[in-house]
């Protein structure tokens, strides 16, 4: 087996991958042309886009009056984020204001010659006027023809175009319009224009997607993008969005000041009405318990107990005199100390102790010189008597006058106790008054000072965001022609590259030598060309590329025997399929081999299907191998001479017989072959194919050498593994790969033949060669 290099491999699929599309260069005219012309019109058709670009700068903080105004009490949450901003920015109110403004649900479009409409929004003739929308879609599409300088027609399918006025209202089902002129009006006299309206919604939405709004890296910037055929609109669409997005965030900002000024004043007035209520409690505390300042009164509240108690012992001290004049009175004859009155201001009282103690004394000389039974002393002791009952009934008086005066103040002295017990109740409740009373006065406070704030914020606010970067567009983006024209030379090459190779592999057959290298690890004897004539034997022309490499077979072949010059090389042809030509193949080389004077007999064994009667238009072609094999015929009559050459026999298959296989493995064609050998230089046998039948594996033993043909687009790709097989189990002798009707200018190594002046190949029909042009698509 020969190696084969990978290098020499590679570059062998390199050449064979050129080689195929040089073959098919028609193919890639043709798409080349389509696709270059689809290109042009592509760029003629597709509407031009445009990349307009914007940039505003979004503050992250507001003011710190603000923000303490706002943020300190939690009402409000300012839209300073870029992501809220953003948000605003591609909200749909925004977004239908910008529409609603610029009246972008109207598009106004003119023909183009190139089956498309061209948006003319900057050059419009006319503009169109919504006075009042019905109860229909918006969604509509008519064309106009400026007819003149005052009427224009509305053309209708299959019906005859309107006149009407410019001044006129015209009404639809989705309302009462009218077109007005516009300055370019003069321009589009006697042309049609097509006037597209949409619902508003729809548009809002459109646009909503295509204004793309991305903050900038490492910083508050927000870059905006939208693509538009009309760049000027795109500019005015931007630039009237950032107009429109800076107004409504100043009136959010306003709305949202002015609500909490609204819940600061609401408030205000609550806590004015509790402030109220706190003071009128405050104030009607203090005058039902009448206080004035509790630690004045309970000064005077402790001076006045201490007072009272004062009173109270020196009342009692008077009731302890008492009891002691009492006693005076109750001893025996007034014997005794005469009692104090000491703290007793009362002078009948103390005038009838004095009696009294006058009246004793005066008794009390009497008995120093009178006896007590003395009639003396009768005056005395009644005056006595009388004067003890008269202080008796003074001092009964007098105690009561004071027991009552204890009980009153012992009471005053009760109630001064219980109103200094009842003093820090008081004054505890006073400070809960008086604190809530200040936590109602600093809120008022509080609140009337963020209001005042709050209004200097609603008076000076301003939009968050700084424009940077007006609305600006640069040059067309969309469609670029030298990515248009790149992109039609790609698919110009790849699509038929595609179809060339996708079809080899949907046919899954044998298309170079290559592949058959790679499937069966064999190299490739010769390659022969395909024939573009019907002639069975095409060697017989000496100018024909086909020939050359027939001879060079037959070269190849005096090798393969090792240049014996003995009779008898016997070669064996068969193919894996039927109508891989080795029939074909077999007689050409027949033909060449007698034609340079070495004696030659074709042999057919494919007793099923013979054809080289047929081939060489042999007239005696009934009687053949199944004839002599069976008996009916000798040696001399089955072999026929060819008219090509003396030196050229056949032996036909005769007549079909119904066990082929067996009259193969007979004595007779043994004996045949054998005699043949002593007669013949060279014995080439036709068999059956070796895939579907066994009958060349019969006669291979009697061969010398086995040519194996391979047919280009016709071999179906999995026969390589079986020829792989057997090569690997040695069924056929010496097996050499032939590879057949190979298109010389795509596949075949002999294509430079082609190339050599010295064989000049005759003038082909037209048939012929539209045929072979057409092989290459």
């Amino acid at each position: 087996m020969e190696l084969v290099n990978s290098n020499d491999s590679g570059s062998a699929k390199v050449r064979i991958f050129f080689n195929k599309i040089l073959f098919h260069w028609p193919l890639y005219i043709v798409f080349l042309a389509v696709c270059f012309g689809l290109a042009v019109f592509y760029l003629k058709y597709k509407r031009p886009v445009y990349q307009i670009y914007a940039k505003v700068m979004v503050k992250d903080q507001q003011k710190e009056a603000n923000k303490a105004a706002l943020e300190a009490i939690n009402l409000t949450e300012a839209q300073t984020g870029i992501d809220e901003q953003m948000g605003l920015m591609s909200s749909i109110p925004v977004t239908r204001q910008v529409v609603e403004d610029l009246q972008l649900w109207t598009t106004y479009l003119e023909p183009t010659p190139y089956y498309s409409y061209k948006d003319i929004y900057n050059t419009t003739p006319v503009q169109f006027k919504l006075i009042s929308r019905g109860k229909g879609s918006l969604n509509s599409i008519f064309d106009i023809v400026i007819e003149s300088d005052s009427t224009f027609l509305i053309k209708q399918p299959k019906e005859k175009s309107i006149r009407f006025a410019f001044q006129n209202n015209l009404v639809n089902s989705f309302g009462t319009w009218r077109l007005d002129k516009s300055p370019d009006f003069n321009r589009y006299i006697g042309k049609t224009i097509r006037i597209k309206l949409r619902e508003i919604d729809d548009v809002v939405g459109y646009y909503q997607g295509a204004i793309h709004e991305s903050p900038v890296a490492k910083s508050s910037m927000v870059a905006f993008r939208l693509e538009d055929e009309v760049p000027e609109r795109g500019r005015e669409i931007v630039d009237d969005l950032i107009r429109v997005y800076m107004a409504a965030s100043v009136e959010q900002k306003r709305s949202s000041t002015q609500n909490t000024i609204k819940f600061v004043e609401e408030r205000l007035g609550s806590i004015t009405q509790e402030l109220n209520n706190v003071e009128n409690k405050y104030t009607g505390y203090k005058s039902v318990r009448g206080i004035t300042e509790i630690a004045d009164q309970s000064s005077q509240y402790v001076g006045g107990a201490q007072s009272n108690e004062k009173q109270l012992n020196d009342i009692k001290i008077q009731v302890s005199v008492l009891d002691g004049v009492e006693r005076y009175l109750n001893s025996d004859d007034g014997k005794g100390n005469t009692p104090s009155t000491l703290g007793i201001n009362s002078p009948a009282l103390q005038g009838y102790i004095d009696r009294l103690t006058d009246l004793q004394l005066e008794r009390t000389k009497m008995l120093s010189t009178l006896p007590e039974s003395n009639p003396l002393f009768n005056p005395i002791n009644q005056q006595i008597t009388l004067t003890r009952s008269a202080l008796r009934e003074n001092l009964k008086a007098t105690r009561a006058s004071l027991i009552e005066t204890q009980r009153n103040l012992q009471s005053v002295g009760s109630s001064y106790q219980s109103t200094i017990r009842s003093l820090p109740g008081q004054e505890r409740d006073l400070k809960d008054i008086d604190r809530m009373k200040g936590i109602k006065e600093n809120l008022f406070v509080y609140l009337l000072q963020k209001k005042e704030e709050l209004s200097l914020d609603y008076a000076s606010t301003i939009s968050d965001a700084v424009t940077i970067d007006q609305a600006h567009y640069g040059s067309q983006s969309a469609p670029i022609p030298g990515s248009v024209y790149a992109m039609a030379l790609l698919f110009g090459l790849i699509v038929p590259t595609g179809m060339i190779y996708g079809r080899d592999a949907f046919k899954n057959k044998v298309s170079s030598k290559n592949a058959i290298i790679e499937g069966t690890g064999m190299p490739v004897l010769i390659e022969i060309t395909d024939s573009d004539t019907t002639d069975p034997i095409v060697v017989l022309n000496q100018k024909t590329f086909i020939g050359e490499q027939f001879r060079d077979l037959r070269t190849k072949l005096s090798y393969l025997h090792n240049n014996n010059n003995n009779p008898g090389k016997t070669t064996l042809f068969t193919s894996s399929i039927s109508g891989e030509g080795k029939s074909f193949v077999l007689s050409n080389l027949g033909a060449v081999l007698a034609i340079a004077g070495r004696k030659t007999i074709l042999v057919e064994l494919d007793l099923r299907n013979p054809t080289l009667a047929k081939r060489f238009n042999l007239k005696n072609s009934t009687i053949g191998l199944t004839d002599y094999i069976i008996g009916n015929a000798n040696q001399a009559q089955i072999i026929q001479k060819s008219e090509i050459s003396d030196d050229l026999h056949i032996i036909c298959g005769g007549a079909v017989p119904p066990n082929p296989s067996e009259l193969l493995e007979s004595k007779q064609l043994a004996n045949l072959l054998a005699d043949l050998k002593l007669k013949y230089d060279h014995i080439l046998i036709d068999t059956p194919p070796v895939h579907i039948l066994t009958d060349a594996m019969i006669i291979s033993p009697m061969c010398d050498l086995c040519l194996y043909v391979i047919r280009q687009d016709y071999t179906p790709s999995q026969e390589l593994g079986f020829i792989s097989e057997l090569r690997n189990d040695n069924k056929l002798p010496r097996m050499k790969l032939v590879f057949n009707a190979v298109k010389s200018e795509l596949h075949a190594n002999s294509y430079i033949y082609q190339k050599n002046s010295y064989i000049k190949e005759p003038s082909k029909s037209v048939k012929s060669r539209f045929k072979k042009f057409m092989s290459r698509f």
